[in-house]
This record gives structure tokens, C-alpha cells and sequence, in this order.
């Protein structure tokens, strides 16, 4: 139940009719694993802190660059070379006391994400290389967890939710069905390489932590089975549909895949 102090912080979302007490309170209840703290996973963080998210874990094993600073809003200059995780939690406790921050600065990798995903209710994609992603959505899938995803560079950006092995949505595609094969550098070029616009990043992490609200409220319209393509340059939103595949090595009837 919602206290004085709660009913005062959340009062402007929980009068909300798709929100209400109970929402808050599921949001309160909710444990959410923020993979990334960087220009996508700063908004979320942020966002989710604020909305009362109760318990939220950030992990992320880099320290923070002056070359961040143009898209990591949750970062100061004085900041460089500090460790993203701690800073961020620190920040997001700043935000929001009430809520439990967690953060680990270590790499995510095949000896530890069972554990951090199964430990979680959702999962939050926010890295920028392709092995973790890999890795989280093939997770995501054998645990049975959603997984919200996010991606951006130069001006465009991505966000879908997997949701494969979820109850009630086991038609739906995992992360390797929508991309099949892992791609190389000239196809995923990273921020270091091609560029990124803080206002993309911030769009998409913006997104991200919506879905993941909408997620644990149990609302409909989420992005599961569509992929948002953002081409920041037109202001030009895009929706693909995505279908789950017979053949995917993840999820598909032939799989024998582990973690």
C-alpha cells in the first residue's frame, strides 16, 4: 500500500486511470536489470527511477569518457573517468531515494547473465556491441523474460520488445529472429565510428523505459511483434511487424541452444 510520502511523489502519474495506486504499486514491486549506462541507458535509468520503478540494477563495466558527455546526460565533466555504474546509480538515488539501486561494474558475460536475468522481471538492452546483445536477447529467451531493446547511431534509432518465452505471447519473436546473423562493423558501425546525436539516444532510452512501464502494468500496444525504426534527420517514424522464425537458432523448433 502506498504511503503519504508516495502518494505525494507519484500523485501526477498515479491519477492517471491506466495508472492509479495499483499501478504504482506494481511499479513499486517491479526488479528491472538495466544492461548499459551510456547514451540510451542514462534516460532510462532516470526515467525508471523517477516512475518508482522498486528495485533497479545497472551494469556496466566502463568509465565514463569526455567524448560521452554529448549524449550521457546523467554524467557531469568532472565525472571523467569515474565508473558509469556507480555514477549512475548514485544519480538515480539522488532522483529517487525510495527505490533500490544496484550496480555492478562488471562485464555482462555467458558465466553471469542467467543469474542477472532470471533475477530481474524485465531486462533493458541499452549496449552498443553485438556479443552482448547476442548474449541477453538468447538469455532473455531461455529465462523467459522480457527483453525491451534499444539501439542508435548518428541519427537514427531502434527499439522493439521480445517477449518469445513469455506466457501468453509464446508466438511471438526472440531478438535472433529478427536478426538472424550477427552483424559485422561496416553494418553496425559503433558510436566511435559513425557518430551519434544526444537527442537519438535520448529518444530511444525515452522509449525504452516507457515500454518497460507499459510492460509491468500489463498495458497492451507494447512493441512486442514491431520494430520502431526513428530516422531522426526527417523527424520520420517507421513500424515493421516481425514474425518469429522456424529456423531461428534461439527460439525455433530444431533449437538445442545454451547458454
Amino acid at each position: 500500500m502506498l504511503n503519504d510520502k508516495d502518494l505525494e511523489r507519484y500523485a501526477r502519474q498515479a491519477i492517471m486511470p491506466t495508472m492509479g495506486e495499483e499501478g504504482q504499486e506494481k511499479l513499486l514491486a517491479a526488479r528491472v536489470l538495466v544492461v548499459g549506462a551510456g547514451g540510451i541507458g542514462a534516460p532510462v535509468i532516470l526515467y525508471l527511477a523517477a516512475a518508482g520503478i522498486g528495485a533497479i540494477t545497472i551494469i556496466d563495466d566502463d568509465d565514463i569518457a569526455r567524448s560521452d558527455l554529448n549524449r550521457q546526460i546523467i554524467y557531469k565533466d568532472n565525472d571523467v573517468g569515474s565508473s558509469k555504474s556507480r555514477l549512475a546509480a548514485s544519480a538515480a538515488n539522488a532522483l529517487n531515494p525510495d527505490v533500490h539501486i544496484s550496480q555492478l561494474d562488471f562485464r555482462l558475460n555467458s558465466s553471469n547473465v542467467k543469474q542477472l536475468v532470471t533475477e530481474h522481471d524485465i531486462v533493458i538492452d541499452c549496449t552498443d556491441n553485438a556479443e552482448t546483445r547476442y548474449l541477453l536477447g538468447d538469455s532473455a529467451h531461455q529465462c523467459s523474460r522480457p527483453l525491451v531493446f534499444g539501439g542508435a547511431v548518428r541519427m537514427e534509432g531502434q527499439v522493439s520488445v521480445f517477449q518469445s518465452s513469455v506466457k501468453g505471447q509464446l508466438s511471438s519473436p526472440c531478438y535472433r529472429c529478427v536478426f538472424p546473423a550477427m552483424p559485422d562493423v561496416k553494418q553496425a558501425p559503433s558510436c566511435s565510428e559513425a557518430g551519434i546525436l544526444g537527442p537519438v539516444a535520448g529518444l530511444v532510452g525515452t522509449l525504452q523505459a516507457l515500454e518497460t512501464i507499459k510492460l509491468i502494468l500489463g498495458q497492451p500496444g507494447t512493441l512486442t511483434k514491431r520494430l520502431l525504426l526513428i530516422e531522426g534527420a526527417g523527424s520520420e517514424f517507421m513500424e515493421i511487424q516481425t514474425t518469429s522464425r522456424s529456423d531461428c537458432s534461439c527460439c525455433g523448433k530444431q533449437n538445442n541452444n545454451t547458454i
